[in-house]
């Protein structure tokens, strides 16, 4: 096997030389590694990331892919993020291994790749926004990332699925940002969030007189996504009848407007999230198991945060800034007798309930550093009776407790009318963005008139 090496170590070299069959070139700098690309023909190439910026390795695997089309590559690194591994996956890649790994397993892995191997030739656009809500640099995480940026490629379907608070819509969002089409539209949906029929005229759209109201035609998510991507998070809760008409959709490549009797063609790609087992739907008769296998084409798993704790010191420094700069505050980190208590805890409600977290300590932490004392009850393993039930009762139990911890430190009172306002704000704020500024639709979901809804708008400055 011909191989050619960019910065890789001295032990893997002799350990490759050792195999008789194994013919190894190994070079310290671009101009050198450039030069030797158009040299000869290789079978595998190695590239070591050595904190090279993201945009110079990728640079380095075009170029590869420019001289060596049936070469097979492989980046050898060690501190990784999204951009780097997804990124190198997309450009051609065809694996990113994660050190620290012992050198015999790390030959078994190229010899493997070349055995097998499936180049990739895609270009990959390096000003494009990397989804950087996805943190980590565990081989868990990482293995999310390679995933990324081999599905990337295609149209077809995706099915992520992880448990609540994993980050699927941010995996969702990172495909199409990877993808060719990152600047096509990007809709996403959560299901839960609108009755069937509100989410049927929502994605579908509908024409004049299709129901009582309707008094125009209206243009649904699947033609404003044409060319783009459409995210339907939670999609165990779509109804039968739009589950069928979404299997339609996939199949033919078009779909009717309610009322509608002209199909309307569309480029789109369907991307799917779940936290629940939709082959247990099937048995149960509540989802269709041919949109089921044609969703599940391709599938990324999301592993849950107990699963990959070494990752929690990554999210709680992205997480500090953010939540610094929304608080007003200046916390610079966590004691260690309170990391350590984060690192035990099993986090049932994965990133989400760690950012929760993170944001409450922040709101009661009274120096530079959160100490145990401000952390959650929860995470302390002291869970009183009124936090049994689900981990959004245990966020919203605590979030009451900071800001009435934080009424008693300034002498304010009115608990009530303050603690509700800001959570009617954030309820308003939240329906408002999920259809897209529509007061119409808006007042139906929440529940109220759409001159309750005008005047509490007013009140809360979300004009």
């Amino acid at each position: 096997m011909n191989i050619l090496g960019f910065r890789i170590d001295i032990e893997l070299k002799e350990k490759l030389e050792n195999n008789i069959d194994n013919e190894v070139k190994t070079v310290e700098n671009v101009a050198e590694f450039i030069e030797a690309l158009k040299e000869r023909r290789y079978e595998c190439v190695l590239v070591e990331e050595a904190q090279l910026p993201a945009d110079t390795l990728i640079n380095i695997i075009k170029k590869i892919e420019e001289f060596q089309k049936k070469a097979v590559i492989i980046v050898l690194g060690q501190s990784s993020n999204l951009k780097v591994v997804a990124g190198s996956i997309k450009a051609g890649a065809y694996d990113y291994i994660l050190k620290p790994l012992e050198t015999d397993e790390i030959i078994k892995i190229i010899e493997k790749s070349v055995k097998d191997h499936k180049l990739m030739a895609e270009r990959v656009d390096k000003n494009k926004n990397t989804g950087e809500r996805l943190i980590g640099q565990t081989k868990e995480i990482v293995e999310v990332y390679k995933k990324i940026g081999k599905v990337a490629i295609s149209r077809v379907p995706v099915l992520i699925v992880g448990e609540k608070g994993t980050g699927k819509k941010s995996v969702a969002t990172s495909i199409h940002q990877f993808s060719d089409a990152a600047k096509k539209p990007f809709i996403s949906i959560n299901c839960t969030s609108f009755q069937n029929s509100l989410l049927e005229r929502r994605l579908f759209g509908y024409e004049k007189g299709a129901f009582e109201g309707a008094i125009f035609s209206q243009a649904g998510d699947l033609e404003k996504a044409n060319g783009g991507t459409l995210h339907l998070g939670n999609i165990e809760f779509l109804n039968l009848d739009i589950q069928s008409k979404l299997l339609y959709l996939l199949q033919e490549k078009e779909f009717f407007r309610m009322g509608g009797a002209d199909p309307i063609k569309t480029d789109i790609r369907v991307i799917a999230t779940t936290s629940a087992n939709l082959e247990e739907a099937i048995l149960n008769g509540t989802f269709i198991e041919e949109l089921y296998h044609k969703l599940k084409v391709l599938e990324i798993n999301i592993p849950p945060l107990r699963e990959r704790k070494d990752d929690i010191p990554f999210i709680i420094d992205k997480y500090l800034v953010e939540c610094n700069a929304e608080l007003n505050k200046a916390v610079k980190g966590v004691s260690k007798p309170a990391i350590k208590k984060i690192m035990r805890y099993d986090w049932p409600g994965n990133v989400t309930e760690l950012k929760n977290a993170i944001k409450s300590a922040i709101a009661l932490c009274r120096g530079n550093s959160i100490l145990v004392e401000d952390l959650p009850s929860n995470v302390l393993g002291n869970r009183p009776v009124k936090r049994k039930g689900d981990i959004q009762d245990w966020i919203l139990a605590d979030w009451i407790e900071g800001e009435i911890s934080a009424f008693q430190a300034t002498g304010k009172g009115a608990y009530y009318s303050n603690i509700i306002s800001k959570v009617e704000k954030e309820l308003i704020r939240q329906v408002l963005e999920i259809t897209s500024g529509k007061r119409v639709e808006t007042a139906e979901i929440l529940g109220i008139t759409r001159n309750t809804l005008r005047t509490k708008m007013s009140n809360y400055e979300l004009e």
